[in-house]
């Protein structure tokens, strides 16, 4: 079996050197090349003979949203991982709506990141263990993640106004989780949703919010 070529663009170069160091004696892989600038990147994409293109999501220059319809426009069928320090489930909804078919984090192991590249390169989506949890509480499945509506646009799940209504009754995250048998990080995120659905981040204003839209009765 061929190597799968990966090349990085991400504008931190210690962390590129570090990858490059960590995957050098990864079995049926091989870097074969990096850029710092996503605008340089896409200077030269056509002579970019890669199996996978590794893109940050936050660089200076151009967003990683941005940088993968553009590396799409010119390379069509490209395939692209994510890999981000980023676990808020809109930058991962925002990202494959971009046209990457996985998203790993950078602070998942050097296995996982092995796994994710093999996935993708297969033309195979790839979510980070880490997020799956959430991702499917969200969605029901990574499959149908890029038909979902924008999640500022979107209402709330039965979850989250479970999540709602014991926020406004003053229980803490890890009474929640406890109560709804998941995890603290899992309710984090719903609330991370909530706040970004409602526009509102304390108990008074999630309160307000449930009353208006007849989820809390008076």
């Amino acid at each position: 079996m061929n190597n799968v070529k990966v090349y990085i663009i991400d504008d931190h170069k210690l962390f590129i050197e570090g990858l490059y160091s960590l995957l050098a004696d990864k079995e049926g892989l091989r870097v074969i090349g990096h850029r710092l600038s996503p605008l340089e990147a896409l200077q030269s994409i056509h002579q970019i003979n890669a199996d996978v293109f590794l893109i940050d999501i936050n660089m200076p220059e151009m967003s990683g949203f941005e940088l993968a319809q553009k590396i799409l426009e010119k390379k069509p069928g490209a395939r692209m991982l994510a890999l981000t320090m980023y676990d808020d489930y809109q930058y991962i909804e925002k990202m494959i709506k971009s046209g990457v078919m996985g998203y790993s984090l950078k602070s998942d192991t050097i296995k996982e990141l092995v796994k994710a590249i093999k996935t993708v390169a297969a033309g195979k989506r790839y979510m980070s263990e880490r997020l799956k949890e959430d991702v499917i509480d969200k969605i029901g499945s990574i499959n149908t993640l890029d038909e979902t509506e924008d999640i500022k646009k979107s209402k709330l799940t039965n979850r989250e106004k479970e999540i709602l209504l014991l926020i406004t009754k003053e229980y803490s995250n890890k009474a929640i989780a406890e109560k709804l048998f998941i995890s603290e990080r899992t309710v984090e995120t719903h609330r991370k949703n909530i706040c970004s659905k409602t526009n509102a981040n304390t108990s008074l204003g999630f309160l307000k919010y449930g009353i208006v839209e007849g989820i809390i009765k008076m």
